[in-house]
Order: C-alpha cells, then structure tokens, then sequence
C-alpha cells in the first residue's frame, strides 16, 4: 500500500513538473527533408513519439497473439515425434538385447534418423544384423554410423574388428585394430582384440611386443597374466627349435642353426625372470635346446627341473634327450622311480633310455609295466620295434597294429 502511495505521488509530482514546464516553454522543433519542411512544438513530437510507441507494442502483442499458437503447436508436434522415436530407440535396444535381431534391426534402423544419439542407433541395428548373418547390412549400416557422427571411429572400428575376428578374417581385424591401439594405446578392449587377432594368426613376435602395455594397463589380472606371457615366449622358443628341424618334418634352412641357437640364448636371457620359472616356457626352452643340437645342455637342465618339480612332459623329454653319458642318465632315471614306482611316463622314458643301452630285457620289462599303467602310442611303437629287433615279428606286428589304433581313436 505505500509503494502504490509513493508511485502515485511520485507519477503526480512529475506530471505536475511536466505541465509546468510545458506553459513555461512550448520549444520547437523543424524538420527539413528536399523541398519539405515540418515544425512543430517539442511537446507535440514528443507525444506523437509514444504514440508511436504504443501502436508498435500494440501490433507486437496482436502478432504473438496470431502466431505463437502455432508455433506452440509445432513445438508440441515435433517434441511427441522425437519422444515416439526416443521410445521406438529404447524398444529397439530391449529387443536387441533380448536377441530378437529382426525386430531390433527394424525398430533402430527406423528411428536412427530422429535419434538424439544416431550412432547407438545403428552400431546396435548393424551387430543384429551381423546376428541375422546379413553381412552386407550390417557393413551398410555401419557406414551409415560413420556418416552420421564424426566422433564415432572408436566405437565403429571395434564393432568392425570383432565381426572379422567372428569371420576368421583376422588380416583385416589386425588392420583396424593397430589404427585403433595408435590412438588409444590404452583402451583395454582394443589391447584384448588385438591380442586376439595375433593368437590367431600366430604371430607371436608382435604379441609380445605388446605384452608390456597389456601389462601395464591391467588388462588381464595376474593369473591370466601370466599364462599369457608364458605361452608367448613359449611359442616364441618353439618356433626357433622348429625352424631349425623344418616344419612337418622337412630340413631346416641350411647353415641357420647356429644364428638359432644365438636367438634361442638371446630370447632366454631377456625374458622376465618371473616367466623363466614356467614349466611350459622351461619345457619349450629344453625342447628347442634339443632340438637345435644342444642335447647335453638340454639334459642338465631336465635333470635340475624335475629335481625341484615332477612334470610328466618333461620325464618324456628326458627319454629321448642323448646326454654325455647314457648309462649315467639311465641311473639318474631309475633313482626317481623309487620315489615313483607306477609313474607311465617314467616307465616310457626309462624303457627307451634302456634300449639306448642296449640293454633290451630290461627296456621289455619298462615298456610293458608302462603299457600296463597307461595305453599310450609311444609306448606300442617303441616295443614294436623292440620286438622286431628280438626278432619276435609277430608280436611287433600287433603292437604297432594296436598303436596305431590307438592313435586313430585319438
């Protein structure tokens, strides 16, 4: 009630000024424009300014009355499509997780075009038509994500390289997954595909050069660490001891073996100390060495391995590894099976480290309580040959019969 007071007295003074003002003096104004002149009073251009002025608020209020409806009108018309296609989104990415792939692929190709997130739209539309086996659907729509995003080249090439990988197309995955580790060396789905694509295509040299960003970005936990390191550079010694013997049986590349070995002892050496203690890195370490030549080597290291942990592979290692002395080896063998007298691949190893000393009734005797404990192809071959070199065809006969068999079964 006083503010109302105070504008009224405040509104009366300055009227009442005005007034006064306008007897005292009316002022005058001309205005000249080419052959034209207009005078008038101060006061009368004045008034005929808020006239002015009232008129255009009026004309301005008349006009939103007019059209502002029908702006409301297809506001409200857009917003209830975008909310249909926003539902007909969600609806889609339900059905897509629920792997109704034809359904999905419909409702999100549908309503990509409206989408506030375009992209999602047609990663998720082009997996379930990946799921349809529609291939050449799946490549369009995912051009169409590529088209409708420029910040979207993550997501699409990861999408892209999983469905090579699916498709055994590992050349290209590898392609898109390297272009993909350049920018983000630490995303971990792009470290394990990448991983992937090298296990598949047996590349070892470059998955090893990777191990050290797998590993300092967590990208598996220890455990799962570690088994991949080893079998790595377990893969790494292997592929030296087989380029050197030839793959599928055939001759190794002439005058190489001694560049091998000199890799073989290099790999070795710079090999985390943690993964040297691995019995299948150990296991393949050995058999490369044996492989390569280096069998007196080969056999001290079987020996100071299975002193400090039993490994069966490595008892049938140690078997067909040639040491510096044969009948000391043989010896060395046979102290262990006292501490295992029913072990199969103790009997194997020292039934043939017994034939290796001709000492054929007691490699006969080996080869059967191994036969006995454990039906195995090494085991028939090897007493096959024994009995043809007794001269006992027949039986040699039957024992590479039920060796071979037994391979077949396998």
């Amino acid at each position: 009630m006083r503010r109302l007071l105070l504008i009224v007295a405040l509104i009366t003074v300055v009227g009442g000024l005005v007034a006064w003002q306008m007897q005292q003096s009316s002022g005058y104004v001309l205005i000249s424009f080419d052959n034209y002149t207009v005078d008038m009073s101060l006061w009368t251009l004045l008034l005929l300014v808020f006239v002015f002025w009232l008129v255009a608020r009026f004309l301005k209020y008349v006009f939103r009355l007019l059209v502002e409806p029908g702006q409301h009108f297809f506001k409200s018309r857009a917003s209830m499509r975008q909310q249909r296609y926003r539902k007909r989104t969600a609806r889609g990415l339900l059905q897509f997780s629920e792997g109704r792939w034809s359904k999905a692929r419909k409702s999100l190709r549908q309503s990509a075009k409206y989408s506030e997130m375009p992209l999602i739209n047609y990663l998720a539309a082009a997996n379930a038509a990946y799921e349809l086996g529609d291939k050449e659907d799946a490549n369009l729509l995912l051009l169409r994500a590529e088209e409708a995003t420029a910040d979207g080249g993550l997501a699409i090439g990861l999408a892209q390289a999983k469905m090579y990988l699916n498709d055994e197309r590992y050349e290209e995955a590898l392609a898109i997954l390297q272009r993909l580790h350049q920018d983000v060396p630490e995303h971990l789905l792009v470290l394990r595909l990448l991983e992937k694509a090298y296990r598949a295509l047996r590349d070892w040299q470059n998955l090893a050069k990777l191990l050290p960003d797998i590993r300092r970005f967590k990208v598996y936990d220890k455990p799962a660490q570690m088994k991949l390191e080893a079998e790595v550079y377990s893969s790494l010694i292997s592929d030296l001891g087989f380029r050197a013997k030839g793959r599928n049986g055939k001759a190794g590349e002439p005058g190489s073996e001694k560049e091998n070995i000199e890799a073989l002892l290099h790999l070795w050496h710079e090999m985390p100390r943690g993964i040297k203690a691995n019995q299948q890195v150990i296991l393949s370490y050995i058999s490369s060495l044996h492989q390569l030549g280096e069998s007196v080597q080969a056999e001290n290291l079987l020996r100071k391995a299975l002193k400090s942990s039993w490994n069966d592979a490595m008892v049938r290692l140690y078997g067909i590894v040639r040491g510096p002395d044969s009948q000391k080896q043989l010896l060395t063998a046979e102290g262990w099976l006292r501490g295992r007298p029913n072990d199969p691949e103790l009997m194997l190893a020292l039934g043939r480290l017994s034939l290796r000393n001709q000492l054929w009734g007691k490699a006969r005797d080996y080869l059967e309580s191994s036969l006995a404990l454990k039906a195995q192809p090494d085991t028939y071959a090897e007493l096959a040959g024994l009995m043809m070199q007794l001269g006992e065809h027949k039986k040699s006969v039957e024992y590479y019969q039920q060796g071979l068999k037994l391979s077949t079964i396998g």
